[in-house]
């Protein structure tokens, strides 16, 4: 009974998947979806008529041997050669349609579910994107996602062809020898097991190997991604990586060698019964034949047909496990996209203005995985159109702070202030549309320049101007405009006519776009890192013009840039050890009049 239960279970997983593709399928393209069934469903039903004329045809034969009346026979033969023609040229019809509205519908459908992948991994909480179990499970719904979406779109194209020949083929059986379909169904129960288990063996195998696919993906990043070529000819570490690489795929490819041939024996000798079978039940059908209890034709179509529905019956049996298969993908799939979403439009809406500045108050916060706090208890206000600097030691708890202004985490003691209420009682939409971040990491999109800038506000109308205005603050206009196309020219030399700007050059893009995008809190995250000092002070000087009514965040080693701030919060070890002006905090002699003039020394 327990065995009994398993395979229930089973058969409700298959039922799941089946209808879950339908489904999915149905939602992205139902008319494709339904013109395919309608295809194989008649091809399927053209077998039976197909196998009438076979027999028509050889009924013929033997009557004109035996009577020899060639007349006759003849006229049977040419219509019944007419007919197998029309037959035979419209399932040629039927399978071109069928593979061009599968290939489309394949297609198609791997697209959206990458978009959807992609999609959802942005909506996620941070906190759940940047887990090891999300991210595990994500690479193995991406690894399957070509093979799996092909065994999504083959059922819907098969299935009905299968199920209406099956039909078709018993038909001539049932109404020779009903009893003849029961050992069919039951040759072929061996094959459902087999196939079963080995489904589980497949995505058991995909399972294990998900994390290592993620270091292979990665090792093959920095073997072909241009952005490491130089470093990897400086080093010369390509065949280290490249055989690291090969070792894990060849690993991986033993183990699908395993499963194939443990389950390719097992169903060869599952089949050994039913080719005995069918063997045993074609050399009976002639024998009645010879005897003349039934006509040639007779024993051939149900000779035919028994074959046929055999090995129908074993196609909806590797189909069904396909399917089954696949609801081990759709599982995964359902399981990631049901992953709970950031709520991003519950709460209040930030108010343009923002007329109580920002306050952290007693913040503590450690990372999931991290064994201790990263931030102690730091408290500091900042008020209205003023600009803080934060300094300190690298893992002093930075960039953690910043993490936390922008609620990619969540504080687990202490609260952060806007306007006088809690960061969480503001919708995140809206909250983070009042604030611009450039981050240590900023991106660099292999597009036109204008595009950019232009996506620091993708929804801001008549950007023309604007858009060349950030560029003029950050010093970047007349790099673009010296490029052949100027604005509309790609920043990527991998791309025909693009440009490769140099990091100090995309560092001013960056904060272009940052600029361009008019918000309330600016976060710069050392935005100025790969320009020389001058160029940061100059840079600086001009985000603090032009952004003179907000609030600034600044993260930055260069302490002739931030004595310029208006407060200056110095981090140690996670503890907010001072917080005051430059002049404040040089009179205090504490450890950021050493930190200044440890660097002022170096510049001597």
């Amino acid at each position: 009974m327990p065995q009994f239960s398993k395979y229930l279970s089973k058969l409700r997983d298959f039922l799941t998947t089946y209808r879950s593709t339908i489904k999915l399928v149905w939602q992205l393209d139902k008319w494709t979806f339904l013109k395919i069934t309608a295809t194989n469903s008649l091809y399927g039903a053209l077998v039976l008529p197909s196998l009438l004329l076979t027999k028509v045809i050889t009924d013929a034969v033997i009557g004109a041997l035996v009577t020899h009346d060639i007349s006759q026979s003849l006229w049977v033969l040419i219509w019944a050669s007419v007919g197998g023609l029309v037959i035979d040229q419209l399932q040629r019809i039927l399978q071109t349609i069928d593979r061009i509205q599968s290939r489309i519908l394949s297609d198609t459908l791997s697209e959206k579910i990458q978009l959807g992948l992609s999609r959802k991994i942005n909506l996620l909480p941070v906190v759940t994107s940047e887990s090891p179990e999300t991210r595990d499970l994500l690479q193995k719904v991406l690894d399957s996602t070509g093979r799996s979406i092909w065994m999504l779109v083959s059922p819907i194209s098969t299935l009905p062809e299968i199920v209406f020949t099956i039909i078709s083929t018993a038909i001539p059986i049932l109404t020779f020898q009903p009893l003849i379909v029961l050992p069919c169904i039951l040759l072929a129960i061996p094959n459902i097991f087999i196939n079963i288990r080995s489904s589980q063996a497949w995505h058991d195998l995909s399972t294990e190997y998900s994390p290592k696919w993620r270091v292979y993906r990665a090792l093959e990043d920095f073997a072909t991604k241009g952005k490491y070529l130089y470093e990897n000819k400086i080093l010369g570490h390509v065949e280290t990586l490249l055989g690291r690489r090969l070792k894990m795929a060849m690993e991986y490819f033993q183990a699908q060698k395993n499963i194939d041939v443990r389950y390719s024996i097992k169903g060869q000798v599952a089949s050994l019964p039913t080719s005995l079978f069918l063997s045993g039940t074609r050399l009976y059908l002639f024998y009645l034949a010879i005897i003349q209890t039934l006509t040639l034709g007779t024993a051939q179509i149900i000779s035919s047909a028994i074959g046929s529905f055999i090995a129908n019956i074993s196609r909806l049996i590797r189909q069904a496990s396909d399917i089954y298969q696949n609801y081990l993908f759709i599982a995964d799939y359902e399981k990631f996209m049901a992953l709970p979403e950031e709520n991003q439009h519950t709460g209040d809406t930030l108010a343009i203005n923002l007329t109580e500045g920002i306050e952290f108050q007693n913040v503590w916060f450690k990372y999931p995985q991290s064994p201790g706090w990263i931030l102690k208890g730091v408290s500091f206000k900042i008020d209205p159109a003023d600009n803080i600097a934060i300094v300190g030691e690298n893992g002093a708890g930075k960039t953690t702070l910043i993490k936390l202004l922008c609620r990619f985490y969540e504080p687990q003691k202490g609260e952060i202030l806007i306007n006088g209420q809690n960061i969480k009682n503001y919708n995140i939409k809206s909250y983070r549309h009042a604030i611009s971040a450039l981050f240590q990491d900023f991106a660099q999109y292999p597009f036109s320049a204008e595009d950019n800038i232009r996506f620091g506000d993708i929804d801001r109308k008549r950007v023309n101007k604007e858009i060349r205005r950030a560029a003029r603050l950050t010093g970047i206009d007349s790099f673009i405009n010296s490029l052949p196309l100027k604005y509309k020219n790609p920043l990527d030399k991998e791309f025909s006519g693009g440009v490769e700007p140099s990091k100090g050059l995309w560092q001013r893009v960056a904060l272009a776009r940052i600029l361009y995008r008019n918000a309330q809190i600016l976060i710069l995250d050392e935005p100025t890192s790969n320009v020389d000092p001058e160029s940061e002070e100059q840079i600086f000087a001009d985000v603090l013009k032009v952004a003179k009514d907000k609030i600034i965040f600044l993260v930055s080693h260069r302490f002739s840039t931030v004595r310029k701030a208006d407060k200056i919060l110095v981090l140690e070890n996670g503890l907010a050890v001072e917080y005051g002006s430059h002049a404040e905090l040089m009179k205090q002699n504490g450890r950021y009049k050493e930190l200044f003039s440890l660097q002022a020394e170096s510049y001597r």
